[in-house]
């Protein structure tokens, strides 16, 4: 249960961080401080929570915010379709994370513009993780709409990303370097890298800090694959005592690296037109480590494929529940209030709901979030939980 909150650390943590770090310093921290400090009240918090939504039967973020108000429909279709909105960008960073991986991989450039389908690799990833979210969380329904199969799966590939990324750290600052002294002094004089050091100074910029470190916060319980993961899915509130250590620590021990890889790759490539995010991969491809990068290439794949699973599973609940089934119920020609089992239509309705989604990521990835980081896409999603 612990690792399985660890959903939140998608392919920005495996590739993004990197690049943040580069461009914007210590401020890539505050992703991670807001989780932190939400789940420190994870006893007070998040156990309420998790109390409430087992008294209530609650399955998702929609649910929990609509039965605050009299468990008000309105007020769960209004949630369910800003969840929707919200987490399709996130979805598209995975796809361009993934599609990016796979073309450094096999060494093509990475296309810009709209390729056709035939030859467009986003495009058929999609296809692909529509496919496993279906099979993972869709092939059955269940009243609680606990999974505990995918929170395994999703704890094991938190293990196998996490191993993955401290793997390439330590290949890059014990093996490609001295350790991290001789990293910081490498970083001395070059002024890309002198603001890794240095907290902002801008006018602004603690207000800027405060205000991601309270977006972190509220996505870490309200994104709707964390609460799926943190809430749903628990089947013990004694889990919680756990993941109340367990995460903040897995949080600090995949970071650790960040500014030590930043540094590396700015030295390793000086003005080659590589991209902060793909540090993590390009190092060990540049020193031919063949093994390390197959590990860095599945545990970055299998953070983003374990991100989009949980996201399009907890929105294709919402979706039916508030969005589609009320107006079917409502339509006079389909009777579909006088038939006695609705449970193939519901089913038939939560896999459209995963492919429509999944395939709305990958057009929001084609028209918009090809051109900009991984990072400032992420926090589009972050503020709109919010």
């Amino acid at each position: 249960y612990a690792l399985s909150m660890a959903v939140y650390c998608t392919a920005w943590t495996f590739y993004g961080s990197v690049g943040r770090a580069v461009a914007s310093g210590p401020s890539f921290l505050t992703i991670y401080i807001g989780p932190t400090l939400m789940i420190a009240l994870g006893w007070l918090v998040l156990r309420k929570i998790i109390r409430i939504s087992k008294t209530q039967h609650i399955t998702s973020i929609a649910d929990f915010i609509a039965s605050r108000y009299g468990k008000s429909p309105t007020l769960g279709a209004v949630v369910s379709i800003m969840a929707v909105i919200g987490i399709i960008p996130y979805i598209s960073i995975q796809l361009k994370a993934i599609s990016r991986s796979f073309h450094l991989m096999i060494g093509q450039p990475d296309t810009i513009g709209i390729p056709a389908i035939s030859n467009d690799t986003a495009f058929f990833i999609a296809l692909i993780l529509a496919v496993f979210s279906i099979l993972f969380g869709s092939r059955h329904l269940d009243v609680t709409e606990r999974h505990e199969g995918l929170v395994a799966a999703i704890a094991f590939e938190s293990v196998v990303k996490l191993a993955a990324f401290l793997a390439v750290g330590i290949f890059v600052t014990y093996e490609l370097h001295y350790g991290i002294r001789e990293l910081v002094e490498q970083a001395k004089g070059v002024p890309q890298l002198e603001n890794l050091f240095t907290l902002p100074s801008e006018a602004g910029a603690y207000t800027n800090w405060a205000f991601q470190i309270f977006v972190s916060m509220m996505a870490i319980l309200f994104l709707p694959r964390q609460f799926q993961m943190a809430v749903v899915e628990n089947i013990n509130e004694k889990h919680l005592n756990k993941a109340i250590w367990l995460f903040p620590l897995y949080l600090l021990a995949i970071n650790i690296f960040v500014l030590p890889i930043a540094i590396a790759g700015v030295n390793h490539f000086p003005g080659q037109p590589v991209d902060p995010d793909t540090f993590v991969l390009k190092l060990p491809m540049a020193e031919n480590k063949i093994a390390l990068t197959l590990l860095v290439f599945i545990g970055g794949m299998s953070a983003a494929t374990g991100m989009v699973i949980v996201a399009t599973i907890a929105l294709s609940i919402m979706i039916s529940n508030y969005l589609v089934m009320p107006v079917l119920l409502r339509l006079p020609f389909q009777q579909m209030s006088s038939r006695n089992d609705l449970s193939n239509v519901l089913l038939l309705i939560r896999w459209a709901s995963i492919v429509l989604v999944v395939l709305l990521g990958y057009v929001y990835f084609r028209f918009i979030a090809e051109f900009y980081s991984l990072v400032s896409i992420g926090l589009i999603s972050f503020v709109a939980v919010a």
